[in-house]
């Protein structure tokens, strides 16, 4: 039972990176196995296809992403402070792996399909979205007493999510091989951060 685990564990581990690397199309299930250092058929044992390994590696992730959404929305503070935070959020998320902004669009973004099983699944099912559904409720108090403009907390989401997805898909190819001085990295991506925070906060006032 335990090498079956290690094995299934083993499996998801090879399948994230090479997904992360390859994207889900350049990645084959022949190609996961062989690295693993099992046979293909066993793939299919624990997963059935690959776009159910894809979900199975990818959906805790996603989950953490969307309940950790409660972290930055400290009540104690303002809602303008609560957005910069939650932009600080995703941005030391996407820092924390140069890969995943680039998988983001590739693989959610440019594929509708998933993109609408992701909003289904995490913003759109109530025993999976109580972090969103919060989120939701301080947007339309704020609407209410006139703080900022109407709009959607989906949308507001969305263009902060988007913003900051885009400032590591522009960023000069070096800062994200690592060729480029770090230093130089970090000030790039803080800059694009503050400005980020500004074209938010700007855009939602009332």
């Amino acid at each position: 039972m335990e090498r079956n685990q290690n094995i299934e564990k083993r499996i998801l581990w090879v399948a994230e990176r090479l997904f992360l690397e390859k994207g889900f199309s350049g990645t084959s299930t022949t190609e996961i196995a062989k690295a693993v250092g099992c046979n293909q058929a066993l793939i299919h044992y624990y997963f059935r296809t690959k776009e159910k390994l894809f979900w199975d590696v990818f959906s805790p992730k996603v989950e953490q992403v969307v309940e950790y959404l409660d972290a930055p929305l400290d009540e104690s503070i303002d809602f303008i402070e609560r957005i910069r935070n939650v932009i600080d959020f995703y941005f030391g998320i996407l820092e924390l792996d140069e890969r995943l902004a680039p998988f983001i669009v590739n693989e959610l973004i440019m594929h509708p399909g998933r993109w609408d099983k992701f909003r289904d699944r995490y913003l759109r099912n109530e025993s999976r979205s109580s972090a969103f559904n919060r989120f939701e409720s301080m947007v339309a108090e704020e609407i209410q007493a006139g703080h900022i403009r109407s709009m959607r907390a989906i949308d507001l989401l969305m263009n902060i999510m988007s913003l900051t997805i885009s400032a590591f898909i522009v960023a000069p190819k070096g800062f994200a091989s690592g060729e480029c001085d770090s230093n130089l990295r970090k000030a790039y991506l803080d800059n694009r951060r503050e400005d980020i925070k500004a074209l938010i906060v700007n855009g939602i006032r009332a």
